[in-house]
């Protein structure tokens, strides 16, 4: 939905805008680095942690020309831009995310609590989207930032929303409240995260109930007693209908649990369902997502299979591998007593005939009354026979409380840190839990082993850059299909198709059915066309919006065969055609008896009609290009004039998009250009490299001169050397080609040749010239060795190399 400039002005109380009233507001931004489509965003200059202001010429050398800036405040002179000052811009955005939400008729849930809020809210996303089209705050934007942003992006054609709130202090909620206006509501809990912005936990609860101030419905956990008595206090005055859920059978909703096989049972009445969970958090979030069904009189049985498959979130609990097989639980973001026993429960499931050691920073009660919060503390440590602690904070240093276990005193992470050493912990669980401001994922580093050295990373600020750069070369309007198949180039499918959709793409490819499935269980929503879907999973393909291309008759007959064994009323399909790549495709002649086959037929929506340029990135091959172009504007006015359908035409690829952009049609296909490699020569060091491949020195070895390495001896020094083993072979994706010097990497500013062969999880380089030790950082591709030389030195291309990552390499994703 898309609001003009001019209107959004007169929302603000402001005057029309002098240039570019009519100007369409499809985005709203806060970040620079973010821009998607940025003629038609409104940026805001927020004050915060950074100052908005500082980055109005980045952004508009990205593109905005549409501002929101504090009056009076200076700021640079920005040509050809539609300023617009406001005395609050944070209230401007929460003004105009109020404004779209007056024009949107469906029902939303506001979900609050102290935890769980982001697991509820996925977990209801998952249960309601087989039935219902729903909208959902994007992961944990619940701030008053995040909120009106989430209520922004919701679409009006939505059966149901489910948006997030969260607050820290007095007089946050009543803001977002403004925004949200939630006719359902959903309170998982309270707990102490946040409590020192509030005089005490009643005041946090009266705060957080703010959210549901009008609402028709409020479920909410009948066993916790100061929120129960706090709600039934609060809907006094609200004519609010209310569901408490207990697990005691003393609420409007009693249910029970009982552990199974594979997770837990959950009954109510004569209904049994089963979640694969066994921890205390999980079960509670499922209740809660079970009673919001219930009291939406929504028929459970549809839901049943769903609850089996509840998506494990990825939240701040994680289990990780330790020195001298000890495991590490890392929930090192956050310290309060609800949640610690939390996590002692998932601790005890997890440890079984371990130790139980807990590192522990001060607790956010300990501000109050540090006696009572040790009291309880103690009682925690004790029922879930926890061995030894390790207790990091001033006043625990200072005044060394006993809790009646070996406990271990530090005044500061950084004096542990000095202190530790990792190989102490043996055959222990290990929970390490702190708040944010101690940084405990320094401790984490420490204590996690190291299970493979060898790492991909993938940076996604360099993908979005990337995306931005493609789009731009097209004209405006031109929609971008990004090519996610084998595994997103190997960078990982599901993790970059998050990213793109984010970043604002039309359309996803991939090669194979599964792929796609994959994309949609994990809230993928875009249209994705699967290239080369087998003919026995048309029926999933289908089933799952999955829009496959359909190349001959043979495949069509057999796609119509489907959808009458399936009893399925149609599909939409891509049309492929071969204009002179010679692979699959339809014949230009063939397109006349394929439009009356499916104009008789009627099941068919044609979602788009494409072909493959077969040498774009060759300039001695541009004529045949513009050939191959040339016959598919003929088959695409052929298709226009016999056809009442109007599906999207495209032939570019990522070389076309760069050498033949003119011709870009509807849409255009962005593959391995994406990933920060080059598809031309013409163009060299434009795009971004998304994807570097790092290992470390395992060892380092001197060798006097006639000496052999590796298998076979066939890498001989000449003169006395040091060699240098490096952490991958070619079970991780370094091709055996590579071995005697043909391949090298890049080791502290210098190329070091490979000696000998190639080894299944090795290989050996040359090390003499260049001062290193073992430990360092190798970098196999990447910013300083391209993979296109390593490509070339490979005698292959890119595509390979990257593709033939294993998948034994740990991805790692970072943004800056």
């Amino acid at each position: 939905m898309a609001y003009t400039l001019s209107t959004l002005c007169a929302r603000l109380g402001l005057a029309e805008p002098a240039l570019g009233p009519g100007t369409l507001i499809r985005h709203l931004s806060f970040d620079s680095r973010r821009i998607v489509d940025a003629p038609a965003t409104l940026f805001f200059a927020l004050s915060g942690q950074r100052d908005g202001h500082d980055y109005l010429d980045e952004a508009h050398l990205a593109g905005i020309r549409n501002f929101v800036v504090k009056k009076g405040h200076p700021r640079p002179e920005l040509a050809e831009s539609t300023i617009l000052e406001h005395e609050d811009p944070l209230g401007a955005l929460q003004s105009i995310a109020a404004y779209h939400r007056d024009h949107l008729t469906f029902p939303v849930l506001g979900i609050t609590g102290s935890n769980g809020k982001t697991v509820v809210k996925e977990w209801l996303f998952h249960l309601l989207s087989e039935k219902y089209t729903v909208g959902r705050s994007p992961k944990s934007y619940n701030s008053q930032i995040g909120l009106p942003l989430s209520v922004w992006q919701l679409n009006p054609d939505l059966d149901l929303a489910l948006i997030e709130a969260g607050i820290s202090t007095k007089n946050e909620m009543s803001r977002l409240a403004v925004i949200a206006r939630p006719q359902l509501g959903l309170f998982t809990g309270i707990g102490a995260a946040h409590d020192e912005g509030f005089a005490d936990l009643r005041e946090k609860i009266r705060e957080k109930l703010k959210l549901f101030e009008g609402a028709e419905m409020l479920v909410y956990p009948f066993d916790q007693e100061v929120l129960r008595d706090e709600i039934l206090q609060w809907a006094q005055g609200q004519s609010v209908h209310l569901l408490g859920w207990s697990k005691r059978g003393e609420g409007d909703l009693n249910i029970h649990t009982e552990e199974s096989t594979n997770g837990t049972y959950i009954d109510v009445g004569d209904l049994r369902l089963e979640i694969p969970f066994k921890d205390a958090a999980s079960i509670d979030n499922a209740c809660s997502c079970l009673s919001f069904l219930i009291a939406r009189n929504e028929d459970l049985n549809p839901f049943m299979e769903a609850f089996k498959t509840l998506p494990e979130i990825e939240m701040r609990l994680q289990l990780m591998n330790g020195h001298n097989n000890s495991r590490i639980l890392n929930d090192a973001y956050s310290a309060d007593l609800s949640s610690l026993e939390i996590a002692l429960q998932f601790l005890k499931k997890q440890a079984g005939n371990r130790n139980r050691s807990v590192i522990l920073s001060s607790l956010q009660e300990e501000g109050r009354d540090s006696e009572t919060t040790w009291n309880t503390l103690r009682q925690l440590l004790n029922a879930y026979a926890v061995n030894k602690i390790y207790l990091v904070g001033k006043a625990y240093f200072e005044k060394r409380p006993d809790f009646g276990i070996p406990a271990v005193y530090y005044e500061s992470t950084r004096q542990m840190l000095a202190q530790i050493d990792p190989h102490t912990f043996r055959d222990e669980m290990v929970l390490v839990k702190g708040r944010r401001d101690f940084a405990f994922e320094k401790i984490v580093r420490v204590l996690e082993a190291q299970v493979h050295e060898t790492v991909l990373e993938i940076d996604l600020n360099a993908l979005e850059r990337n995306f931005l750069y493609f789009k731009n070369q097209v004209k405006a309007g031109t929609k971008i299909m990004p090519m996610v198949k084998a595994q997103g180039y190997g960078s990982g499918s599901l993790e970059i198709a998050r990213q793109l959709q984010t970043a604002g793409a039309d359309y996803l490819g991939v090669a194979y059915t599964d792929e796609g499935i994959e994309l949609r269980r994990n809230g993928i929503s875009l249209p994705i066309m699967v290239m080369n879907a087998r003919r026995d999973s048309l029926a999933e393909c289908v089933d799952y919006a999955l829009e496959p291309v359909v190349y001959d008759f043979d495949f069509l007959h057999f796609l119509k065969d489907t959808l009458d064994r399936n009893g399925l009323p149609s599909a939409s399909i891509h049309l492929e055609f071969d204009t002179g790549m010679h692979r699959l495709g339809f014949q230009q002649n063939e397109l006349e008896p394929l439009l009356a086959e499916l104009a008789a037929d009627g099941r068919f929506k044609v979602a788009s009609v494409f072909s493959h340029l077969a040498a774009a990135d060759e300039k001695e091959h541009d004529a045949y290009t513009l050939k191959q172009i040339e016959t598919f504007g003929v088959i695409r006015e052929s298709f226009l004039k016999q056809s009442v359908q109007t599906p999207l035409f495209h032939i570019l690829n990522t070389a076309g998009i760069l050498r033949f952009s003119s011709f870009a049609f509807d849409m255009v296909r962005l593959g391995i250009g994406l990933y920060g490699i080059e598809a031309s020569a013409d163009m060299p060091g434009i795009l971004h490299p998304v994807a570097s491949l790092k290992a470390k020195i395992s060892q380092i070895r001197a060798l006097d001169a006639g000496e052999t390495v590796g298998y076979s001896r066939k890498g001989q020094v000449q003169e006395k050397s040091r060699v240098a083993v490096i952490s991958i072979g070619y079970a991780d994706g370094f091709r055996r080609s590579l071995s005697n010097g043909r391949g090298a990497v890049w080791i502290n500013g210098k190329l070091a040749p490979t000696l000998g062969n190639v080894c299944m999880d090795m290989v050996m380089v040359d090390v003499s010239a260049i001062s290193c030790k073992e430990g360092d950082a190798v970098e196999i591709f990447g910013l300083n060795l391209p993979i296109e030389e390593l490509a070339r030195r490979a005698e292959t291309i890119p595509y390979e190399i990257i593709t033939g990552i294993s998948s034994r390499v740990n991805r790692v994703y970072f943004r800056e």
